[in-house]
């Protein structure tokens, strides 16, 4: 690659998905996401035109512009189809608004961060060639498990948008190596970096000491619909209460499988052990994984696993399902243990093997937080974007 910064030149990034919802305190994984990689990019002197459909941010940083291109209204029970007009037409907006961008300012790189997945996402500005300055695309996610079919319908379209995108593409970002290792058949290897989404470590981080609190409490955080699993996750509990009378199960989020998990907590007859907390604001989430003894997901295929990574920073052991994100971020037996997805007799038996050793669930706690903040602190996300930058010089 050719491409060079000018000497003593602040390094202007020009970022057309900016997720879809840029925020500094909402629960939007992805909009948070930006906002940090921005964040801690500050002090490297990289100054970003940020452009999404709602921008949603108490807290401005000076490095940031943010340009909010609005959009239709959808909704977690919208169908796939509505779904995906919304994203193409947000598309469409932000490359509107890149234009006008790239007309006034000198850009040295444009970088889609997020939602940037499989089949699914596409830019126009590197479809139509548009800016002369380096494309990097990603951090990219890729699901593991089967889709729904209509939304397999809708992805041959979107499929050879995202194809186009990628091969005009300077440098990808991958959100694990499982991604990276899939889309090094289509690209040069040499040209993926893997990097993978962070946490705030000062904010999610373990309870103090002497904190008290009654009986044994299990948690789950996360969108409700099939593929996270969570069914499986209350017919483990329905075993796991039978050994220990004490255990709650809390559930944080909401979603069309919400319903059906109260029922069916109610067929296994352990609603009296299960709490619906529904929707937990971001700033309250550190205290729902730090009054928790075990984090479980039992997704049937995670492209990455926030959730996972949040609760290993207040310093958590995880039980989840050996893949995708969580069978990368899990050290098995030292952070957290990995079991088969959908198999509910198996999480059960290594939920009560870890509940009767309270020394493992502190360790594995402590080796968690360790973890974290070794790989997947928002500090060591920025240094990591610093050097992809810096790679493009």
């Amino acid at each position: 690659m050719a491409h060079m910064f000018e000497a003593e030149h602040m390094t202007k990034v020009l970022v057309p998905s900016a997720s879809h919802n840029l925020t500094d305190h909402l629960l939007s994984s992805e909009g948070i996401s930006c906002y940090n990689i921005f964040q801690k990019l500050e002090k490297f002197g990289y100054q970003f035109e940020a452009i999404s459909a709602r921008v949603h941010i108490k807290k401005p940083l000076s490095n940031v512009t943010a340009h909010q291109t609005g959009s239709f209204e959808t909704s977690p029970t919208s169908n796939v189809a509505t779904k995906y007009l919304n994203h193409t037409e947000i598309m469409i907006r932000s490359y509107k608004k890149s234009q006008e961008i790239l007309q006034k300012q000198k850009i040295d790189v444009i970088h889609h961060m997020l939602p940037a997945i499989h089949n699914q996402t596409f830019n126009l500005l590197a479809i139509l060639k548009k800016g002369k300055c380096p494309f990097v695309f990603g951090p990219i996610s890729a699901h593991v498990y089967p889709r729904p079919v209509d939304e397999k319908v809708l992805s041959k379209v979107t499929s050879r948008l995202h194809k186009k995108t990628i091969s005009k593409c300077d440098l990808l970002v991958t959100i694990t190596d499982q991604v990276k290792k899939f889309y090094s058949k289509v690209f040069d290897e040499t040209r993926i970096w893997t990097i993978p989404l962070g946490v705030d470590t000062k904010q999610f981080k373990p309870s103090e000491e002497g904190q008290q609190k009654e009986g044994i409490e299990i948690s789950f955080a996360g969108y409700l619909y099939k593929l996270k699993g969570a069914k499986y996750l209350l017919e483990a509990m329905n075993i796991v209460s039978k050994e220990h009378e004490d255990v709650t199960l809390r559930i944080a989020g909401d979603g069309p499988e919400k319903l059906h998990l109260i029922k069916l907590s109610e067929a296994l007859k352990i609603q009296d052990k299960v709490i619906f907390e529904g929707v937990v604001p971001h700033n309250m989430m550190p205290s729902f994984y730090q009054r928790c003894d075990i984090f479980c997901f039992p997704t049937l295929g995670e492209p990455f696993g926030k959730a996972v990574i949040e609760a290993m920073s207040c310093a958590k052991p995880v039980i989840a399902s050996n893949s995708g994100g969580p069978a990368e971020i899990i050290k098995n037996e030292k952070t957290g243990l990995l079991v088969p997805p959908a198999q509910p007799e198996i999480l059960a038996t290594k939920i009560n093997e870890l509940l009767d050793d309270q020394t493992k669930i502190k360790q594995m706690g402590a080796n968690a937080r360790k973890t974290v903040i070794e790989k997947y602190s928002w500090e060591k996300i920025g240094e990591k974007y610093h050097a992809l930058y810096e790679s493009l010089t």
